[in-house]
């Protein structure tokens, strides 16, 4: 109360003075010529975290419902837990006292994440695209599904990549509907802690498309389809996944050199397209790989995702680089461009132009939904 002063001590620690004894004197032995407000409230504030987390039941009032009382404060006794305090109480009469209900939340190692995306796209295909397909204005819908697990030492990932697009060409004065975005694929690594951020890994990775795409210049004439070709690697190696005081930005880095590589199609006749030799349907060989992924949230609004893939039997090489940047123009919309180049040695056709790069970009408007 304002009546209230500290009592000065003397070397001894006997009071010399004092206006009014406080039942409380003697807990802070401060002398007046030397106290150090700072001080003070740490061992006033480490008192009171002491009572809020031994005793959350003593607690009646907030900081801020307490300024709001007009009349007087008083003081009353309760006595909880074997220890006697006082509660201040208000015009609201006593607080009848419980004992507090015990929650206890069991820890969740599963993360999991959805994203839908509706897309009207500007797009461009280079002639030798290895999947076929050609430069127009289309609409794309895009689905992505992520289950992630981490408890301790050991993670596992999981994600699941759908996209099929379509666009209206005229073709031999017919309007018809040709696929442009067409991706089925499937991720899976499983890793266990090596030392600081570093983990033995062993990843799983399997894609192919949905639906057959024809030739450009040639309607009748089939470039690929559903298992026409189909991919699949498992590699095994070092994760490097390195943690940033920038929470916006994560890596990772896989380094596999022992990666078994193997392609089908099920369709004979386009079999050499895919690296596969003629008469046959699977190849398999056995080589090094490499993986990154980086993404990066910069400016609040705007997101780079990046993947590259680097995979050779030291015969020929299949390199994968996308890239993508998305702008946040609202909860629901944003804009993205996307970059993919690809090169691979291992196609029987050599393009004039571009040699054994392929590249495939388009802009978009996207609709987002996300769970």
């Amino acid at each position: 109360t304002p009546e209230m002063e500290l009592v000065i001590k003397n070397t001894s620690g006997m009071p010399e003075k004092a206006k009014e004894e406080s039942p409380d004197d003697g807990l802070l032995e401060y002398e007046l010529k030397s106290r150090n407000d700072e001080e003070l409230s740490r061992h006033i504030n480490d008192a009171l975290m002491q009572i809020y987390l031994e005793h959350p039941e003593l607690v009646k009032m907030t900081q801020s419902e307490l300024m709001e009382v007009k009349d007087n404060i008083g003081l009353a006794d309760v006595s909880a837990a074997g220890i006697g305090m006082n509660i201040i109480q208000g015009n609201r009469g006593p607080v009848r006292v419980e004992q507090p209900e015990l929650v206890y939340a069991k820890p969740k190692y599963w993360k999991t994440i959805g994203n839908f995306q509706g897309k009207y796209t500007q797009n461009y295909v280079s002639d030798n695209w290895y999947k076929g397909g050609s430069k127009n204005h289309s609409i794309l819908a895009q689905t992505t599904l992520e289950a992630d697990y981490a408890k301790n030492d050991f993670t596992w990932d999981n994600k699941l990549e759908m996209k099929l697009g379509y666009y209206t060409t005229d073709m031999e004065g017919k309007n018809r509907f040709k696929t442009n975005q067409d991706l089925l694929r499937f991720t899976s690594k499983v890793g266990l802690k090596a030392f600081t951020d570093w983990y033995y890994s062993s990843q799983l990775q399997a894609y192919t498309q949905f639906m057959p795409v024809w030739d450009n210049k040639d309607p009748n004439k089939l470039k690929s389809r559903f298992m026409a070709p189909a991919y699949a690697n498992l590699s095994v190696g070092l994760d490097y996944k390195p943690k940033f005081k920038n929470k916006n930005v994560t890596f990772s880095a896989q380094l596999s050199p022992l990666s078994f590589d193997s392609r089908y199609s099920a369709v004979d006749s386009i079999a050499t397209s895919f690296g596969i030799e003629k008469g046959k349907q699977f190849k398999k060989t056995i080589g090094s790989k490499v993986d990154i992924n980086l993404k990066w949230t910069f400016l609040e609004d705007f997101k780079w995702t990046s993947k590259a893939q680097y995979f050779t039997n030291y015969d020929y090489v299949e390199a994968n680089l996308e890239n993508t940047l998305d702008y946040q123009l609202s909860k629901y919309f944003s804009l993205q461009f996307f970059l993919h180049v690809r090169f691979d040695d291992s196609a029987k056709k050599k393009d004039p132009d571009l040699g054994y790069y392929q590249l495939k970009e388009f802009f978009t408007v996207n609709f987002n939904y996300s769970w």
